[in-house]
Parts: structure tokens; sequence; C-alpha cells
């Protein structure tokens, strides 16, 4: 009998467990389309903000025929997975206190100072003057942020006291009753995505990022392998083992943020989930894990094994700017890229047409507008074929004055 998986959101986790003939997937979701209603074996729709009601229908599932695991890639359902797997009485997957050790940032560094991991200081404050105050206590500059939030969503970089309560007021004003004030510590920024199932740890790839320029921190590129010696790697692995079970986490997945300062290691983020974006591509290829069965895998007490590895190597490239301006480049190049030297295709998206408007990468509505993807036999290959690949996309700027209102969005994403 197969292997039966509850999917909360997410299309790309479905559509990776039906690749596979061993897992017979329910897909839980609001508002359905019909061809996310055809793409689960068991379509089932829900409301995502009524938990009671979501309980009561995968009960019904559950009762028909058994449900083995829950799982999902999006993180602000991570805590409903837990609490589905201990309603269903399930042996494995992570639990509602786990999830939400990982998702409440302050709770996370509390824990992970508890257990030795070394982390950048905090405090947690509840109205922009006693903000102000714990900032001056830290030392400027601080990064403010909510304590719900992952990656650099509601993130803020303060120079000044002004700045840290003008931060605080804006959270607070969203409706959150306290925020975030921590040290602002500096080095390379490495990305883990880590499986631990029965108290055993493994990461499976580490990401060297490259960040750029407050107040907005946006990953401008990476490169994986990361370049880190071996001493730092164990370092790394046995910090990453130490976070995960200081907030918890068992048979179950997490991505993991770190950074390299001049004293050592400080642990940042724990996010119960994949990674985003092109990531997942990136990992699928240099490594041969594919992360949603990697999660699924975790979620069922069990180890996977990788596939063979397309590619030894992986890097990618933001597309920013230093100055503001109307953006051109040759969209018919994107189809079309060609004298590259690795076999892998490359990966190029953008978030804006020719013509639109952009800002500098520092900028608060900056950030990035698009990215390369690449994968390939060695670094030197790759850079070579960023280059062709930067050459025949021709991006360019006009230089005229562009208005912030005309940016329709903030950009922050990254690949």
């Amino acid at each position: 009998m197969s292997t039966r998986i509850l999917v909360l959101g997410g299309r790309r986790t479905v559509q990776q467990l039906q690749e596979e003939s061993d897992y017979d997937v329910v897909f839980a979701e609001e508002n359905m389309t019909l061809e996310q209603v055809m793409l689960a074996d068991y379509p089932l729709e829900v409301d995502f903000g009524d938990w009671a009601s979501v309980s009561r229908q995968v009960a019904g599932v559950h009762a028909q025929q058994p449900i083995h695991a829950v799982v999902t890639g999006v993180e602000r359902l991570v805590p409903l997975a837990g609490r589905l797997r201990e309603e269903l009485e399930l042996d494995h997957g992570i639990t509602e206190r786990a999830a939400r050790n990982c998702i409440d940032k302050a709770a996370t560094h509390r824990l992970l100072e508890g257990a030795g991991v070394p982390v950048p200081r905090t405090r947690v404050v509840s109205g922009a003057q006693e903000g102000g105050e714990a900032a001056e206590g830290l030392g400027l500059p601080v990064v403010v942020k909510p304590r719900d939030a992952s990656s650099a969503a509601g993130l803020a970089y303060c120079d000044t006291r002004t700045e840290v309560e003008q931060a605080i007021a804006g959270i607070l004003a969203g409706g959150r009753d306290s925020a975030l004030v921590e040290e602002y510590v500096q080095g390379p920024e490495f990305g883990v995505f880590a499986a631990r199932t029965a108290g055993a740890t493994r990461v499976l790839w580490v990401v060297e990022g490259e960040v750029g320029p407050p107040p907005t921190f946006v990953k401008v590129g990476g490169h994986f392998p990361a370049r880190l010696g071996e001493e730092d790697r164990r370092e790394l692995d046995r910090l990453a083992d130490l976070a995960l079970t200081a907030v918890g986490l068992d048979d179950w997945v997490a991505a993991l943020q770190f950074t390299l300062t001049a004293d050592g290691w400080r642990a940042g983020e724990i996010n119960p989930r994949v990674p985003g974006g092109q990531a997942v591509e990136m990992i699928r290829s240099t490594t041969g894990w594919e992360p949603s069965l990697v999660a699924a895998e975790a979620a069922l007490g069990r180890h996977g094994e990788p596939r063979a590895a397309d590619a030894a190597c992986g890097l990618y490239r933001s597309i920013v700017f230093e100055e503001a301006g109307r953006i051109d480049y040759d969209a018919a190049a994107i189809g079309s890229l060609g004298g590259l030297e690795s076999s892998h295709p490359p990966f190029v998206e953008f978030d804006v047409a020719p013509g639109e408007s952009v800002l500098p990468v520092g900028h608060p509505r900056g950030g990035a507008f698009g990215r390369i993807v690449l994968a390939g036999e060695s670094p030197e290959q790759l850079e070579r074929d960023l280059a062709r690949v930067t050459e025949q996309l021709a991006v360019r700027l006009a230089d005229e004055q562009v208005n912030e209102g005309s940016v329709d969005r903030a950009h922050t994403s990254c690949c």
C-alpha cells in the first residue's frame, strides 16, 4: 500500500511527490483551482484561517484511509502541521511547540543561547522608547525585526535611536505586541539545509551568500559549495545539530542561517521548511537531494537517499544596481543563451520588463530585480559562463531621474 502524505499548501511539494510511485497525496489548499484539484490523489479545500475546521476535515480523511505524515513548505502552516501530527497521533513529524520555537525569533535565540550556540545579543521590546533604550544598551547600529518574520521580511537597519523607535513603532502599528532589537553582526553569511531524523542531524547543503549593504541586506550572490575550511565546516555542522536540538525539531527539515564574524560563528534564524526560490533547484542539481522528498521522508521518520548530482557546484547572482534608472536588456536572449561551457541550462529571471524603473540595491524599496542561477563543474567555469550570460543579456540603465513612486513594489527578493 502506498504511503499517504498530507501536504498543506504549496503545489511544488505535491508535484514532486506525485512523480514518485511510493506516495499517495492528500493536498489541502484554500480556494483550489481546477488545476490544483487535478494535481493530487485527494484534493481537500480548506480554510487555513480556521484550524478547528481543518482538523475536522483531516480527521475525516484519516478515518477513511490513514495518513502517515503531514508536510508543508509554507512556514505559517508548519505549526498547523505539528498540531495535526499530534491530533492524528502520528509517530513522526514536527511538533507544534518546535514549530513555534523556530518561528518566534526571540524564543529561537533564547533556546540557542541556553544550549551554548553563539547568537547575536537581542532584546524583546514592547514599546518604541523601550526599544530605543535597548538599542543604546546593545550599541548602535542595530537591527530591528518582527519576532515572527523570516529572512529579511520587516527587517530595519538602524543607525540612530530615532530610527530604532520609528522601526519599532511601525512593527507595533502592524498589530504585533512586541519586536526584536538585535545586535548588528558582520561577516559572510551561510545558509544551511539540514534534515533531522530520530535525533540525528544531517547537513545536506551549505551555501555561502553575498549580502548587499544595509538597510535591505539583499542576497546579491551565492556560491556552492561554500568556501569553508575543514575546521569551520565541522564547527558549523556541530552548531546546526545543537541548534535543531535546542528548538526541539526532529523528523523534519530546516533552513538555518549563520554568520561567520571575526569572533566566530553566530547563529541567526531557523526556518522550519525547505529553502525557497531557486535554492531548491540548486540543491537538487548540485547534491542530488530533492528538498521536497527529503522533507517528506523526514516527516515519516526515515532517511532518504540522494540521486546522482547533475553538477559539482552552483553560482547565483541577483540583478541589482548601484544607481536608479530605467532598466533595459535583451529579453529575447533569455531563452537562447549560447556558447556556455556548462551543459546544465542556466536559469535567468527578471522581475521587471525593459523600460521599467529600478532603484539601488541599498534603497529601502530597492533590492534584487531578477536573478541568474548557474550550475556546472567548477567555480571557474561558472564565472566564465556568468560573464557570457551577462554579455548576452546586455543589462543596462538609462541615465535619468526615477521617482521612487514609479516603482510598483519593494524588490527585496533574491534567488
